[in-house]
């Protein structure tokens, strides 16, 4: 489950609810018990069921069914349920359902990515940008990894991942490739990665002890040479394709040969279609 504070909760809360819920203050319904459900109108890969439970938690509200993320849902089950006070029902409603919506949306997806990009090539791994929209790393990160993937990198403070950006900044390729040995030896116990659109320049960079080539934007046809040549010559080195790549051409390049593919398409997933019912509860004394 992903790890989330009491602040981060409250901060989504808060959104929602900057001052109170005036709906359920003027229709006197604040006190009055309740159950809410949320439902699947499609098939799906269900995300974001421990975080709606933490809600849940969070404002009183007594969890009844849960579904945990990662699991094939079909149309019309139940996600998550439970009972509490109608004005906690409707303070968690609209925020839990976005998180259903759209964590689910970008399972769902991955999934089939995951399925098409490995249909052909099983051992390949799809991996996902930093290119997600901000303020929603740790939710989608967790909606990949569900799906199957894994993130490319979590951010600029992990991994060596050089782009034409970095080469700008001191020099050019030809100097990238003469301070490879001192960014070696002072990360010792990382793998160094370069971008490159060109198998000219990644032989050059295997030469020089890369540990992996990212080849940007390079034509399926095109890269399986590429990849072929690279490990005959280079077999140690981890070849990646990043560039455009999506649902519609992933089997394209699962079948390069690539280690892994490196895409940002699963963050714009269409969300789910989640539904809500919200129902009071009657007590017989």
């Amino acid at each position: 489950m992903l790890y989330l504070t009491r602040d981060e909760i409250d901060r989504w809360l808060k959104e929602d609810v900057p001052y109170i819920d005036l709906t359920s203050w003027t229709l006197g319904i604040r006190e009055q018990q309740g159950s809410i459900a949320y439902f699947t109108r499609d098939e799906a890969v269900v995300c974001g069921t421990e975080e709606v439970r933490q809600i849940f938690d969070h404002l009183h509200i007594e969890t009844d069914r849960f579904i945990p993320s990662g699991q094939q849902v079909k149309q019309g089950e139940v996600l998550i349920s439970g009972k509490g006070r109608a004005e906690d029902l409707n303070m968690a409603w609209k925020v839990g359902q976005n998180i259903l919506d759209h964590c689910s949306g970008i399972a769902t997806k991955t999934r089939r990515m995951v399925d098409d990009a490995k249909s052909i090539n099983p051992k390949v791994a799809v991996l996902t940008t930093r290119k997600g929209f901000p303020g929603t790393k740790s939710l989608t990160t967790k909606s990949i990894m569900v799906g199957g993937a894994l993130p490319h990198r979590l951010g600029i403070s992990e991994t060596i991942l050089i782009f034409k950006q970095h080469m700008n900044m001191i020099g050019g390729f030809e100097a990238l490739l003469k301070k490879l040995p001192e960014v070696k030896g002072e990360c010792c116990e990382k793998k160094i990665i370069v971008e490159t659109g060109s198998l000219e320049q990644a032989v050059s960079l295997c030469q020089a002890g890369v540990d992996g080539i990212q080849f940007e934007k390079i034509k399926s046809t095109e890269l399986k040479n590429a990849v072929k040549h690279l490990r005959t010559e280079f077999p140690h080195v981890v070849a990646l394709a990043a560039g455009g790549i999506n649902e519609s051409n992933v089997k394209d390049y699962a079948e390069t040969g690539v280690d892994g593919i490196v895409t940002t398409s699963l963050f714009s997933a269409k969300p789910l279609d989640i539904g809500v019912k919200i129902e009071p509860i009657q007590i017989h004394l």
